[in-house]
């Protein structure tokens, strides 16, 4: 099929404001503070929020510094954890990381609080090894404060804090890999999740008066089993288990455990059938139980109510509301987002007897982002739920993109997206399809692609290309850009490769060019996943591999399913971006590919736009990079190949 191109040599992009987002939030043990790191692009500040209040305040600590000693200044950057404490005061642990990013085996923990002009005073305690590391502190008075390190994946510290005295002493080493924290009691007992580096976690207790830890919730040698919330009033836990990733799949379990009373009870409201809630927090009362539940591209918050087994649905806007979150008196907080709105501190209100009232975030910098719908689309297996920029007519835009997410099991949600946002300041209409193999779903949408990459979610991404593009062509409008990151990027290049007349372009941010070659090049962790969900009954050995790895890859799911063997088929231009310090595809793969292309005559600069960044795989595949991130959009604003042939030619 012929085709021309209607593009300019440099089309402008219009520039955005500073990208805003928060992450890192935590709550007093009390309720009555919080605090996030907060971050436009690359300038991270610290901030507290005073929850007491109707509406809660923010304050900016200090523009992005903490004074940790006479003449020394410390930056708060992305790796710093955040905790308020019950008198208003913060701690700050930071890992330390060197140019590149790597963590660097130390860190420091600094206790802050307001000062003069804005800025934080405080003291600083230097961490020999850590390569992460958070603060818990307990409830009541006065506050046990424990620091939590991850050494290796091998061990962990917990070290105790006395903000009385300044010392800083480690209690005990544990095995594995630390993470959450649950108070048992006012500060002698925290219970902790104990990863282990075959991805098994089990529920331990930790007595720091007897410097002694015990496993209290395992399930079995395979599953994921943590304690995520207790109830101070009897004690009682909310547990979860299964396997890892349940939480995404719909498959885990939600059981609730009072020590020392008897087995874990399994509610039936808490584990009905594709349900996929996660549970959140405890009221003060201990009678109700807060979840998060994935539903299609958006979350719902819901109650359960202890005494009669029931969930009640909290009246949220549509987006994405999680953990943390913290319940007290009549007001839930927690983090949400929404495709207009960066992430932000929310709160939700109980009056009583009234019923739920919408969530209303807290006060931020206003700017103007797109906002964006919820759209059912015709899939060849039935209808394909689908996040569009550009409004009711985002068919008619010049310029349109076809957005695949990465995972295989995973999913757009309802969120601010940067790079969405940025292509849609260009003009630039966005479809972002939650095609077979997405969660949220129900588990026969979800597992459709275990053991079929490229398989029934390419199918469906030709099918939405070809409702697209058809009309579009009749039209003279250009045909759609395909842009993946990750899996996406893959699933991008194999849908650009079977399908060449339906795409002006293909992006392919962070790709694999095949199952095989991934499983061959990756690290473990990386070639577990793709073991138990690339091939056909989930064996350990894809097929193929003895062959070659990356360049002779595509054995288990034959060659159709290997970008390098089918790229000779590609005729739309591509842009093919990839970090070299990726931790998780290596870089090898665009390597190989663009070298590929070139040997069946493409040429650089003129069809094939070759692009490496120093940096990981998270900053590639969500295009962190304003230049990165220019650069698609600049893509995509030139990429008008227009087909000739029309309706009358088909």
């Amino acid at each position: 099929m012929n085709g021309t191109a209607h593009g300019t040599a440099d089309p402008a992009v219009p520039a955005l404001p500073g990208i805003p987002t928060r992450f890192g939030l935590a709550f007093s043990a009390g309720g009555r503070w919080a605090a996030c790191l907060s971050a436009v692009d690359d300038d991270v500040t610290l901030e507290r929020w005073n929850l007491a209040r109707a509406v809660p305040s923010r304050r900016v600590f200090g523009g992005g510094t903490v004074a940790s000693g006479p003449g020394r200044r410390e930056p708060v950057d992305r790796h710093s954890r955040p905790l308020p404490l019950d008198d208003g005061r913060l701690l700050v642990v930071r890992p330390e990381v060197d140019a590149q990013g790597t963590p660097a085996g130390h860190g420091t923990v600094v206790a802050a609080q307001a000062g003069h002009g804005g800025t934080t005073v405080g003291r600083s305690w230097w961490i020999p090894s850590m390569l992460a590391g958070y603060a818990l502190a307990s409830p009541g008075a006065p506050q046990t404060v424990v620091l939590v390190t991850v050494e290796d994946e091998h061990r962990s510290r917990i070290w105790e804090l006395s903000l009385a005295t300044g010392r800083l002493e480690p209690v005990m080493a544990v095995p594995g890999t630390l993470s959450g924290g649950v108070w048992l009691d006012d500060g002698r007992t925290l219970a902790l999740d104990q990863a282990s580096a075959d991805h098994r976690a089990d529920g331990i207790a930790v007595d720091l008066r007897e410097r002694s830890w015990r496993r209290v919730w395992s399930v079995a040698a395979t599953t994921a089993d943590r304690i995520v919330a207790r109830d101070r009033r009897s004690g009682t836990l909310a547990v979860t288990t299964g396997l890892p990733g349940a939480e995404w799949t719909g498959a885990l379990r939600i059981g609730l455990w009072s020590p020392g009373g008897g087995r874990v009870r399994f509610p039936a409201a808490l584990n009905r059938a594709g349900g996929g809630m996660v549970p959140l927090t405890f009221d003060d009362t201990g009678a109700h139980l807060l979840l998060s539940e994935v539903s299609g591209a958006v979350s719902r918050l819901l109650v359960h109510d202890r005494a009669d087994d029931r969930v009640t649905p909290v009246a949220v806007p549509p987006g994405t509301a999680g953990p943390p979150a913290s319940w007290t008196g009549d007001r839930i907080h927690l983090r949400f987002s929404a495709p207009h709105l960066p992430p932000t501190l929310a709160t939700a209100h109980r009056p009583p007897l009234a019923g739920w009232a919408p969530v209303r975030r807290a006060p931020d910098v206003a700017a103007d982002w797109r906002n964006a719908d919820l759209v059912e689309l015709a899939g060849p297996a039935g209808p394909i739920e689908a996040i569009v920029y550009g409004g009711p007519r985002w068919r008619e835009r010049r310029h349109l993109v076809l957005a695949l997410h990465g995972g295989p099991l995973a999913a757009w949600r309802f969120e601010f997206d940067p790079l969405f946002q940025h292509l849609a300041a260009a003009g630039i209409a966005v479809v972002a399809p939650n095609q077979r193999g997405s969660t949220g779903y129900g588990a026969r949408h979800l597992r459709a692609v275990i053991g079929d990459w490229g398989g029934p979610d390419l199918e469906d991404v030709l099918h939405l290309a070809r409702g697209i593009a058809l009309p579009r062509r009749d039209a003279g409008l250009p045909e759609p850009v395909v842009l993946g990151g990750s899996y996406g990027a893959f699933l991008a290049l194999l849908a650009a490769c079977h399908g060449p007349d339906l795409w002006s372009g293909c992006a392919a941010l962070a790709p694999f060019t095949s199952a095989d070659g991934l499983y061959h090049d990756a690290p473990a962790p990386v070639r577990d996943r793709v073991a138990r969900l690339a091939r056909p009954g989930g064996g350990t050995e894809p097929a193929g591999t003895e062959h070659g790895g990356t360049e002779q890859g595509g054995g288990a799911l034959g060659a159709g399913r290997d970008v390098l063997r089918a790229c000779a088929a590609l005729t739309a231009p591509l842009l093919l971006a990839h970090g070299t310090r990726d931790e998780v595809i290596p870089v090898a793969h665009s390597r190989a590919l663009r070298r590929r292309l070139l040997e069946l005559g493409r040429t650089e600069g003129a069809g094939l736009d070759y692009i490496e960044v120093d940096d990981g795989h998270t900053a590639v595949v969500q295009a962190w990079s304003p230049v990165l991130r220019t650069a698609v959009v600049r893509f995509c604003l030139a990429a008008e190949r227009v087909s000739a042939t029309t309706s009358e030619g088909r």
